[in-house]
């Protein structure tokens, strides 16, 4: 007697992509089941709420992978970080612009060619935007209406939006009315909606799927005025924002807004203090992620680009063994998703090494 397909659903959910994709050739009717886009949403929120993919991340490495990516673990209690494996993305020497929930928008050392790619699936859909190629900031958001990713191209002050459902779907040199910072600060991603750090005035802009619309995210209370630069990471599903007023400073301070895109709370997360000692100057200081109390933060020296863990509570910091960082995204955070659909990935043609022919 055949299970019924409520069963089989259930199951099939708390599968990972891999298995998945297998599974779709067992029959037509898995296939469709697995195809089907309210089974993809399915399975992205239960991937979004699980651990499955906790501490897991796409990582440059200069010594180990410049060609592609190496998929790491970050041990909780010490200080290494285990490669999985390895993850060739659809160009040689890529560059990561920004990334949301399991899909990555990258581009070639020119500039010239985009994708959007899933590295859990190893399929890509390329896009082309036709302004801001070279003088623009980049931000991928999920709507959480309608499940649909947009790419937003920012220039200073106007911008564009691409839409994975309606590739026609795009808004062409629309005013934003703020000065974003420059094209080295790509949006970040959080509750589905993209935050930069605007330059003029200084403040948080944020563009919302849900109407299409730049809005103003308001700042912590406590937040130095003067000239403190503000910097935006994602830290554990939440906006994280850092602050250093100059380069001779000796302490970055870290605030995490409230979960929720209407949410504008801030907490004040930790002063990381003592920076002197890994280096030269607050500006070469960038966290990267949370594992359990402690903060996971990439020192930009020029000989030494790697990371470093800081014990809060100890105001120490303690290096990762052996890794070095190359490129400008740092650690990428890997979730496993079902988006977007294979199909349409077949744009381009990958050859026996990963690399597209």
């Amino acid at each position: 007697m055949a299970l019924p397909i409520e069963i089989i659903e259930i199951v099939l959910l708390k599968l990972s992509v891999k298995p998945l994709l297998r599974f779709k050739s067992v029959c037509k009717s898995w296939n469709i089941l697995i195809s089907d886009p309210v089974f993809v949403r399915k399975h992205h929120l239960r991937q979004l709420q699980s651990k499955d993919s906790e501490n897991l991340f796409l990582l440059k490495n200069s010594e180990v992978n410049s060609y592609g990516f190496s998929l790491v673990k970050l041990e909780k209690k010490g200080r290494k970080i285990e490669t999985l494996q390895q993850v060739f993305g659809p160009y040689l020497w890529a560059t990561v612009l920004c990334f949301c929930e399991g899909l990555i928008l990258i581009s070639d050392i020119s500039k010239d060619n985009f994708a959007l790619w899933n590295p859990s699936t190893r399929t890509q859909t390329l896009l082309n935007p036709k302004s801001y190629l070279h003088q623009a900031s980049y931000g991928l958001c999920r709507d959480p209406i309608t499940a649909d990713f947009k790419v937003v191209v920012v220039g200073w002050y106007c911008y564009s939006v691409y839409s994975w459902v309606m590739v026609e779907q795009n808004y062409e040199n629309k005013r934003i009315g703020y000065r974003l910072a420059n094209s080295k600060e790509a949006g970040v991603c959080v509750d589905g909606a993209s935050y930069w750090a605007s330059t003029h005035p200084p403040q948080i802009v944020y563009y919302d799927p849900r109407d299409d619309k730049f809005k103003i995210l308001e700042k912590p209370e406590d937040l130095d005025g003067g000239k403190s630069s503000m910097y935006l990471v994602e830290l554990m599903g939440s906006l994280g924002m850092y602050v250093y007023k100059g380069s001779d400073e000796k302490s970055v301070r870290i605030w995490v807004k409230e979960k929720g895109i209407d949410n504008h709370s801030w907490k004040e997360l930790v002063n990381v203090e003592n920076v002197e000692n890994v280096g030269k100057s607050t500006w070469r200081i960038e966290p990267q992620c949370l594992v359990g109390d402690k903060i996971v933060i990439r020192t930009k020296e020029p000989k030494y680009d790697g990371l470093v863990v800081y014990h809060a509570c100890k105001k120490r910091f303690d290096a990762f063994e052996g890794v070095k960082v190359f490129g400008r995204a740092g650690l990428v955070p890997y979730m496993e998703s079902l988006f977007f659909p294979v199909e349409k990935s077949s744009q381009v043609v990958m050859g026996p090494f990963g690399f597209p022919i």
